[in-house]
């Protein structure tokens, strides 16, 4: 998956709904974000239904870019939390 690939999707999924926290990506769910405490499909062009446990292991893999840290909580907890910038949008704190 090409970083461009992986900007388009978080942006799409930042601005999908107002007051995003957590941007969630699971196996047999479409992307979801949590928003004011509710967690809410996003629509992505091309859709995404249900994501496998492929496109989701390679996203996240992509996401973590070889932390080992982070790769080892993936593969012990099946799941780690992390942090990405994109270009030209702002930090938050």
């Amino acid at each position: 998956m090409k970083k461009q690939e992986i900007d388009y999707i978080l942006t799409k999924m930042l601005d999908a709904h107002g007051s995003v926290s957590d941007l969630n990506i699971t196996a047999g769910k479409p992307f979801q974000v949590e928003s004011s405490g509710q967690l809410a499909a996003v629509e992505i062009d091309p859709p995404f239904a249900n994501l496998t446990p492929f496109q989701t292991e390679i996203f996240a893999l992509n996401l973590i870019n070889q932390d080992r840290r982070l790769t080892e909580n993936l593969i012990k907890e099946g799941s780690c939390d992390s942090s990405y910038e994109l270009p030209g949008r702002p930090v938050s704190a």
